[in-house]
């Protein structure tokens, strides 16, 4: 009997002492497991914003470069560059307040122009800036624009002292405006090239409080000891919220993005890192690990505490319940369950005053779902910036060729088919002059209004879009078979769309219409059409006179076509090398100018001057002045009648375009052999991939991807993996090795991946062919 009762104690005892070592250990694990989930979320949620910064920050660069670029080509500000100082009522005074009108409005309106923003001429010492026109350089700079500790002097040997192109000064002290800013200070000379003359500059600055809110620091004395750094791509520091050093691994860092634990005074932190694909920067947030881990130790030290005292408490009272008999198994779990659920018997359950793991793993949940929900806003507006940047870069014409607009296309997520494509451009008032904060503000709202009206009658049968502050243009396509039918549908439309606006805002919007176009490359073509038929259209009361079609338009009265974005897009496509689209332009120009226009001697003669001038800009950048022969007589579709001083000019085109094509062809095989050959060098590392050769040959990783297959004829992917295949088989037919050595040599991290690409390649498992090689 009493061995029995020692029987009976002794699994007893165990049985309760089990019972109570498998909740610590859940516990433990649970703990462990809350660690790495905090951890991880931290970083995901800084990355998450350092992504979206890097992403912010890289298109305000892009807007910088395209703005200075865009300044360069300007013929009116590169007619300013040897003009010197004008005095009292010179005629020169009169053309340069008549310019500067013209750059204060595109620099109110355009993106890149919400930073400080000014432009300093070499010879003259103007200086143009958004707020005002400055004749003297040294006044502006002791005025209005200073750095900290640098004298006007060496402020003027800083900006013509050599040629910059996208550069980047690191932050300093600026006084603007009387206030004392840091900033970043992007520079481009003007003209641009290495081997010109300096004549101009174009400076921006940032400032970095406008980075630092992006991250979330708004204020440098409650960081919490968090830090915020950019670097350049030598891994230089730009810019940053605290003096905390940068460790050497982030510097180096050939990925992406990634993070890695660091001392800083002895103190552990959290190190976050992204690299921009556009200028190779670095984006780096570093984290004191105590701050990310405080909630998560005081759980640590609640549940050490509450399991300790759970396993000494409970196994005082198992031996004492066990040894005295006197309680049945009922009781135990009664007293078990009451002891976990922190009640006292008889009296009321404890409240604690610090939330619990669970309470705490719910919270952090919560953050991740509303970080989840913040993240998925944020791509949606960046994908409607994308579809905004596609339909601007299309109406301007913008795009080299038809594969480069439809893989962009795509990018986009935009669908636009159909039989015929219209642009149609709607100013709300005749003219926009005299304009301040309060009527913009106003004009904005009645765009918004307009464009609802638009919309519910386009529906899904284009896209608006708004290219000034008095401006739509509107994208329509039909799936007609008829250019007629589409007219008529656009007449209807139109006139109702007026109506509505009539009816409900008392105003009638000039409307102009351009051709239609079978081809969505060639929309911009409409666009110009519709803009100059808008603007030389007249307003009445009536909705249908306030319709323009370009079609319908006296065009001996509007002089030659030849504008500006025509021209600039005529000199892309030729230094892009693209024959047939400059085929393309060539003729449209020649049906506007010769077909739709009766255009006098002297009008020819500018046009041929305004001709003649591009061919001079491209001979220059491009480096080349041979005389063309006329060899190729496939230019006689271009050409009819005794035009024989255009059909020159076009030759002149054409052979400029051919010659860029042979060298792009040529550098391109070059840039192919060199790929292919590192690839055949390394496909037996593992590590080897898109983004590590993409890095290698300093090219991003769509680029090299579409690069490849277009050069080649194979993806990358499919080349990288018959490579590794082949010395597979190779050394399967030897025999001398296992699969899994193989697997190996061939570059594979596992043999369970080498197992998948080889079945998938050679239709058989390795061993089946071994077998068949056997």
């Amino acid at each position: 009997m009493k061995s029995r009762k020692n029987n009976v104690f002794k699994r007893f005892m165990v049985s309760f002492l089990f019972m109570l070592i498998i909740p610590i250990v859940l516990s433990s694990f649970t703990y462990y497991e809350a660690v790495q989930i905090v951890e991880t979320q931290s970083r995901e949620a800084k990355l998450s914003i350092l992504e979206q910064v890097r992403d912010v920050l890289d298109n305000q660069w892009a807007d910088m470069d395209e703005a200075a670029i865009k300044l360069s080509f300007d013929s009116r500000l590169m007619g300013l560059y040897h003009l010197r100082a004008p005095l009292g009522n010179s005629p020169e005074l009169f053309d340069i307040w008549n310019y500067y009108k013209d750059f204060h409005s595109s620099a109110l309106t355009g993106s890149a122009y919400s930073n400080t923003f000014f432009v300093v001429l070499k010879n003259s010492d103007l200086v143009f800036s958004k707020a005002q026109m400055s004749e003297s350089s040294k006044a502006f700079y002791q005025d209005e624009f200073q750095y900290e500790g640098m004298s006007y002097e060496e402020w003027r040997e800083l900006l013509y002292g050599k040629p910059h192109f996208r550069e980047i000064l690191p932050s300093r002290m600026i006084r603007t405006n009387g206030e004392e800013k840091s900033s970043i200070t992007y520079m481009t000379s003007l003209p641009i090239g290495k081997n010109q003359e300096v004549q101009a500059v174009v400076v921006f600055a940032v400032e970095d409080k406008d980075i630092l809110k992006l991250v979330g620091i708004d204020d440098a004395d409650h960081t919490n000891g968090q830090t915020f750094a950019i670097l350049d791509d030598k891994g230089e520091v730009v810019t940053t919220s605290a003096d905390a050093p940068i460790p050497a691994e982030i510097r180096n860092a050939p990925d992406q993005n990634g993070f890695l634990h660091a001392k800083i005074g002895g103190e552990d932190h959290l190190f976050i890192y992204t690299r921009s694909a556009y200028n190779n920067w670095m984006y780096v947030v570093s984290l004191p690990i105590e701050q990310v881990m405080g909630n998560v130790k005081y759980i640590r030290t609640i549940a050490l505490s509450v399991a300790a005292g759970t396993l000494i408490v409970g196994t005082i009272i198992s031996m004492w319940m066990a040894y005295r008999h006197s309680k049945p198994w009922k009781e135990i779990v009664a007293v078990l369950r009451a002891f976990w659920a922190n009640d006292q018997p008889g009296g009321k359950p404890e409240q604690s005053e610090k939330p619990d793991e669970v309470d705490y793993l719910q919270t952090s949940i919560t953050r991740l779902i509303d970080n989840n929900q913040s993240l998925q806003q944020m791509l949606q507006r960046q994908a409607d910036t994308l579809k905004n940047v596609f339909i601007e870069r299309l109406f301007k014409g913008e795009f080299e060729d038809r594969v480069q607009m439809h893989a962009m296309l795509v990018h986009a997520g935009l669908k636009t088919q159909g039989n015929g494509f219209v642009i149609v451009v709607l100013h709300i008032y005749k003219n926009n002059e005299m304009l301040n904060a309060e009527s913009l503000e106003e004009l904005s709202i009645l765009r918004a209004l307009i464009e609802g009206i638009i919309d519910d009658h386009l529906q899904d049968r284009g896209y608006i879009h708004t290219m000034h502050e008095n401006e739509l243009a509107i994208l329509v396509r039909s799936d007609a078979a008829e250019k007629e039918a589409f007219r008529s549908d656009l007449q209807d439309l139109f006139r109702q769309i007026n109506r509505n606006i009539k009816e409900q805002y008392l105003i009638v919007p000039m409307i102009g219409i351009g051709s239609i176009y079978e081809d969505l490359l060639d929309v911009h073509y409409s666009y110009q059409e519709a803009k100059l038929a808008v603007t030389n259209s007249h307003a009445t009361d009536s909705d249908e006179t306030a319709i323009a079609w370009y079609a319908q338009m006296a065009k001996e009265q509007t002089g030659y076509y030849y504008p500006t974005e025509m021209e600039i897009r005529l000199m892309n496509v030729i230094k892009a090398g693209n024959s047939t689209e400059l085929g393309h332009i060539l003729q449209h120009l020649y049906n506007e100018n010769f077909l739709n226009r009766t255009l006098s001697i002297s009008m020819k003669q500018h046009l041929y001057s305004e001709l003649r001038a591009t061919e001079l800009k491209l001979e220059e950048e491009l480096g080349q002045h041979v005389l063309a022969e006329e060899n190729d007589p496939s230019f006689g579709q271009y050409i009819t009648g005794n035009e024989q001083v255009l059909r020159d000019i076009f030759l002149q085109f054409h052979y400029l375009c051919r010659t860029n094509e042979r060298n792009k062809k040529s550098r391109n095989t070059h840039l192919l052999d060199q790929i292919m050959a590192y690839i055949n060098d390394h496909f037996q590392n593992p590590n080897i991939n898109l983004y590590a050769i993409a890095s290698h040959f300093n090219l991003s990783e769509s680029y090299l991807s579409q690069f490849f297959k277009e050069q080649s004829g194979e993806t990358f992917s499919s080349y990288l993996e018959n490579l590794r295949i082949s010395l597979a088989c190779r050394l399967i037919e030897q025999g001398s090795l296992s699969i899994d050595n193989i697997a190996v040599q061939a570059g594979y991290n596992s043999t369970h991946s080498f197992r998948r690409a080889f079945k998938r390649t050679m239709g058989v498992s390795p061993s089946s062919f071994k077998e068949m090689k056997g």
